[in-house]
This record gives structure tokens, C-alpha cells and sequence, in this order.
């Protein structure tokens, strides 16, 4: 593998193979151009010189203006395609630490806040304690929306304060697990521009139910929420028509997109977070296959914090909305990932989220064998027989009336569809 001095490419000149960087880890795919803001990011990066098995060529001139010909008639916000990982601040260096204390001391005060007030509430009234729920999932939005404008407006990413704010959220999950996983995105979210937000909130959950239920360390807990939170972030170092379009990108277009795992990973090195973090973030579209990306790694050689957030990515897409599809059931989402279609994902994982979720998600609607709606609201030891609250009946306190399924009399027949949901959410609301 020969070395390239970063400095010595030309601007606009691309590989025939692909650029590593420390002999390991991709760059860029082979026909991807360096641009000179790219250039001198790698060097304030600390990078001085790159690898490839390819020889430097000059790019496809006629597919790269299709891609800047695209991104002018896209209706969001202009991005030049030049500018990928140029991550110029807009703020002020110098601004004083205390801004992003703040909103750390805000995040963990309303989660703690929450947690007490859904001990406070009676455990049979689930609607007050999912009201408290929502109420912290909704600071942990801001929360992570705050973390990623600092990090644009001031390039600062402080691993501390990100893992204190983990550690609360990380407690709050063990605490209230079958309430926090029950709230699903809204139906307009995938008109939002911020989805990415909503994306890391869900995968950190998710990937901290998994990490539960495989009794990880509390430091070991930390640190994958830490990679759940920051997986995406070197997605806003590129054009955001490359991510927030329903049409089909052009193959130069998905070799872009495809490098912010890479961004991501070289964006927590330059802000000293560990290296297991950073692998993770790394790692999160790899597959046990081999066919993920950037490295086409293979089953033991993923780092076990990628396995993880590779299930949990996919398992959110799979069930929130975007611009491009409307969301599938989070049931459907669960089904998906246990074909395990072609091996991609490490079966392990797998189990445990769905010993954290069931087989049926908290949150779903579901028929019973005895004819009865009812829906999921805390799972089971058995994956089949979660425990649901039946909808219309009360117990002797007034509140829904919650039950164990079995594979008898109370077992679920399936899931309602979308169609069956909204009518039955139509119905309660009158």
C-alpha cells in the first residue's frame, strides 16, 4: 500500500482505489475527490499523509457537476459539495464552558425530576407515568440538539459532560424501561430536518435496553450511549441533500453519504474520546457479513459497541418514519430483524433486544385469542407473553386493567395494522 503526502494531492484529484487512513481505516472510496477544505481538515486533524493501493487520478468533472446540479435544485438549504468536512465554527472559540454545564445540569435535573414523579404516581396508572416519560424524552431531543449545534457552531464536544448526561439517562432507562420505550416518533417527523436528532435519542435507548439486558458494566453502558448519541455526527459535515431526499442518489452521491461513519470517527479522535467510542461510531453500518461499510468487516472483527448500534439503527429506521417511506409496526421492524435476512446481524444482539422489547414492542396494539384489544406495556421473561393493558377495562382502582399473556386464552393473535391503530386511537379520543 503506497503513502501519499496530503499536502502533495491535488486539489479535485481522486484514487483508483480506496484512501485509508493509518493503513486501516477508510477515507474514501476509489473516484471520491479531495477538495482543499477536506485536505486541510485532515491536517488540523493531524494527518499528514494517506494510503491507497490505487494510483491519484483527476475526478469525473462531468459526474461531479450532476451531483452540484442536484444539490442547487433540492429544496433545502444550500450546501456547496465543496465544503464537505470544512466544519468551520461560526462562534466564538473562547465562549466559557458554562453554557454547555447548563444544559448538561438541565438535562439530568429534568430526567431525575421525571423519574421521582413516576415513582410518586400509582403503579397501576400508566398514563400519568408515560406523561412523565415523554416529558424526558423530549428534554433528552433538546438535550442532543443542543450537543450537535454546539459542536457545529463551536467544533466542542465535551466527552465528560456528554457521559454525565448518559449516566442520568442510562438510570432513567433502567428505571422506567417499559415506559421510555413506548413513545414513538410522531407521523410528521419525517418532515423534519432534525430527524438525525430523534434518530440518536432512539438508538441510545434502544442500544442502552440492549446493553441492560446483556448486564454490561455501568462504564461499558456509558460509553456505547456515548456512540448511540454521536453515531450520526458526521453526518452534518455533508450536504444535507444527500440524506434528506426521496430520490435515488447517484453512485458518487451514496459513496458521500457513505463516508460519515468515517467523518464520525475522525470527529470524536480530534475531540480525544476513547478509541471504543470512536470504533463504534466507526463501525455502526458494518454487517456480520461482510457487505457493511467502510471496511467490509466480518462477524468477531466488529467491535461489540458496532454490533450493537448496527442492530439498533437499523431497528429505528425500520420503525420511525422519514421523508422517503412512513414507518413500519414496531413489530413488523422486530420481525425484520429475526429473519435476519442474509446473516448481517449478530444474532446475540438481536435476542436481547427483542428480550427488551418482546416480540411484540411496548407500545403496540394487539388482538387477543379471546377477542379482546389490549396494548404492550412492559416486556416478559418469555418474548411471546408480554404483559399488556386491555383497552376499555378497568380494574377495581379505576385505572386500565394491565394482564399477563400466555399461549392459552390470552395469547396474542397479531398486531393491529396502521389503519386499525388509527381508527382505535380515533375511538379513545372521543
Amino acid at each position: 500500500m503506497g503513502s501519499f503526502k496530503i499536502t502533495d494531492i491535488k486539489d479535485g484529484h481522486s484514487f483508483t482505489e480506496p484512501v485509508f487512513i493509518d493503513k486501516q481505516f477508510i477515507l474514501l472510496d476509489s473516484g471520491m475527490p479531495f477538495t482543499s477544505k477536506m485536505k486541510s481538515a485532515l491536517v488540523e486533524w493531524g494527518f499528514k499523509e494517506v494510503f491507497s493501493d490505487g494510483k491519484e487520478s483527476t475526478r469525473d468533472e462531468e459526474s461531479l457537476e450532476k451531483v452540484r446540479q442536484i444539490v442547487k435544485t433540492e429544496s433545502f438549504e444550500s450546501v456547496s459539495i465543496d465544503e464537505v468536512m470544512s466544519g468551520e465554527p461560526n462562534g466564538e472559540q473562547n465562549e466559557k464552558n458554562k453554557v454547555a454545564v447548563e444544559a448538561n445540569r438541565k438535562f439530568i435535573t429534568t430526567v431525575e425530576e421525571c423519574d421521582k414523579k413516576i415513582k410518586e404516581q400509582q403503579e397501576s396508572d400508566i398514563e400519568a407515568r408515560t406523561k412523565f416519560a415523554e416529558k424526558a424524552y423530549e428534554a433528552g431531543m433538546d438535550y442532543i440538539t443542543f450537543v450537535y449545534t454546539r459542536f457545529v457552531t463551536h467544533r466542542e464536544l465535551k466527552i465528560g459532560l456528554i457521559s454525565e448526561a448518559v449516566d442520568a439517562l442510562n438510570t432513567f432507562i433502567k428505571e422506567n424501561k417499559k415506559y421510555i420505550l413506548g413513545i414513538q416518533p410522531k407521523e410528521d417527523a419525517k418532515f423534519d430536518k432534525n430527524f438525525i436528532v430523534n434518530h440518536s435519542l432512539r438508538s441510545a435507548i434502544f442500544a442502552l435496553s440492549i446493553g441492560q439486558t446483556l448486564k454490561m458494566q455501568k462504564t461499558k453502558l456509558i460509553e456505547l450511549g456515548v456512540a448511540a448519541l454521536l453515531h450520526e455526527i458526521g453526518q452534518i459535515r455533508l450536504p444535507p441533500q444527500l440524506y434528506l431526499t426521496d430520490r435515488k442518489l447517484l453512485p458518487m452521491e451514496r459513496a458521500l453519504l457513505s463516508t460519515h461513519t468515517t467523518i464520525g470517527y475522525s470527529i470524536l479522535q480530534d475531540n480525544d474520546f476513547p478509541i471504543s467510542i470512536s470504533i463504534g461510531v466507526f463501525e455502526h453500518h458494518e454487517r456480520e457479513n461482510g457487505m457493511g461499510y467502510p471496511r467490509k468487516l466480518v462477524g468477531d472483527k466488529i467491535s461489540l459497541y458496532g454490533k450493537i448500534l448496527s442492530v439498533v439503527c437499523s431497528y429505528e429506521a425500520i420503525s420511525a418514519p422519514r421523508h422517503y417511506k412512513d414507518a413500519k409496526s414496531t413489530h413488523e421492524a422486530i420481525i425484520e430483524l429475526l429473519r435476519n435476512n442474509d446473516k448481517q446481524y449478530d444474532d446475540i444482539v438481536i435476542k436481547a433486544l427483542v428480550q427488551s422489547v418482546s416480540l411484540f414492542p411496548i407500545g403496540a396494539y394487539v388482538f387477543l385469542a379471546n377477542g379482546k384489544v389490549a396494548q404492550v406495556m412492559d416486556a416478559n421473561g418469555d418474548p411471546r407473553t408480554p404483559i399488556v393493558q386491555l383497552i376499555g377495562e378497568k380494574n377495581a382502582s379505576g385505572f386500565p386493567l394491565t394482564i399477563q399473556t400466555d399461549n392459552d386464552k390470552l395469547k396474542i393473535v397479531r398486531v393491529l395494522n396502521k389503519s386499525e391503530t388509527l381508527d382505535l386511537l380515533k375511538a379513545l379520543k372521543k
